[in-house]
């Protein structure tokens, strides 16, 4: 490895026999070596870890919801960037180095939430990649966020967010001609929340997808969530997969156990992207979740059903930042996990023993032992 690029300069299987080994090199003694891991949808400012447990509300309405999410996070006692650091130290001990994460923004809390995540992204620079999503949580227009969504995208962040254009804010051409008016301003992606269910999702999935035509946006948009692309027949599926591939649209899903979600296997045939995200971490929606990225894609593969080798092998593209190999050139970013092959390490969520980033040690449980 060179160690001042932090990259891999050779490979080898084990160290010479009769070796010691050297200052700086670790024997990975049998360990499986794994590409790290990528979050494609996160919140890094709404989970609760390590703050006192608090119960929750069954949810009613989407504008219910939301009024009890805001009101739960201002009585916290720690600031958007102090929980953010305990989420991220939790994710790079389980081998997660790139994350997408959506950061509220609305004219009451203005961009407290945004400043504390640019200031973490600085900080954490060297060991985790952060994209920061500029998300109107309240609803771009029924909440007033347009300006306050400028301010966002000044400051930093790197794309533009949305939710539910037509369940929310209940006018969703207007919303989404607003958001890409938003993304061509500052030369931004889009990546909208959508939990409309049904005809009305699709019909704004494929809206969106001809508003990301028009400005020519292609590879730079995606819709999260997406349950309709689960509710609708295969046939309507697969008519708006077939859109979403011609215009570059990805799906991200974090992969839910209590509704319907896209069918991902018939998605990724029909050529569109997609990704993984955990999504709710123990937080106002939902007490579950740990931020897992191994344990997330053994979810997604126990429920499409896929168990032979072939089908296990998918899940790694949809959660991975790299190969699953190492190449000579590459980043010495890569995690060491205790299982027998790839597949094994998914289908068990098989513990990460050593995480390194450009060669140095972050994460693991033998972080605190080399």
């Amino acid at each position: 490895m060179d160690s001042e690029k932090g990259t891999i300069l050779s490979i080898s299987p084990s160290l010479a026999e009769g070796r010691e080994e050297a200052a700086g090199v670790y024997d990975a003694n049998g360990l499986l070596y794994l590409s790290t891991l990528f979050d494609h949808h996160t919140h890094l400012d709404k989970h609760f870890l390590g703050e006192p447990w608090k119960p929750l509300q069954p949810f009613v309405t989407l504008p219910g919801q939301l009024a009890f999410e805001k009101k739960m996070l201002s009585e916290l006692p720690t600031t958007a960037a102090e929980r953010a650091r305990r989420l991220l130290d939790l994710m790079l001990s389980q081998g997660t180095t790139r994350i997408r994460t959506h950061i509220d923004v609305d004219p009451q809390l203005g961009l407290r939430h945004l400043e504390d995540a640019l200031r973490i992204r600085e900080e954490y620079a060297d060991r985790m990649e952060i994209e920061i999503v500029a998300f109107p949580q309240q609803g771009l227009l029924r909440s007033g966020s347009i300006p306050i969504m400028k301010e966002a995208m000044r400051a930093g962040a790197d794309l533009v967010g949305g939710v539910d254009p037509a369940g929310l804010d209940r006018r969703p051409e207007r919303v989404l001609e607003a958001t890409f008016e938003l993304a061509a301003e500052f030369d931004a992606g889009v990546d909208l929340h959508l939990h409309d269910p049904g005809h009305l999702g699709l019909f704004t999935i494929s809206l969106f997808a001809e508003f990301t035509r028009q400005a020519a946006k292609q590879g730079r948009t995606a819709v999260s969530h997406a349950y309709c692309l689960g509710q609708a027949s295969e046939g309507e599926a697969l008519d708006t997969a077939h859109q979403l591939k011609e215009q570059g649209v990805a799906i991200l899903t974090s992969v839910p156990i209590d509704r319907p979600m896209p069918r991902v296997g018939q998605l990724l045939a029909a050529g569109v992207a997609v990704g993984v995200g955990t999504d709710n971490i123990r937080d106002s929606w939902s007490p579950f979740g740990d931020g897992d990225m191994l344990a997330r894609g053994s979810r997604l593969a126990e429920r499409m059903g896929w168990i032979t080798e072939e089908e296990l092998a998918k899940t790694y593209p949809l959660i991975a930042t790299g190969a699953l190999e190492p190449s000579v050139g590459d980043p010495a970013t890569f995690l060491l996990a205790d299982a027998q092959n790839p597949l094994h390490a998914l289908a068990a969520a098989a513990p990460r023993e050593a995480v390194f980033v450009r060669g140095r040690l972050v994460g693991g449980r033998l972080a605190g032992s080399i």
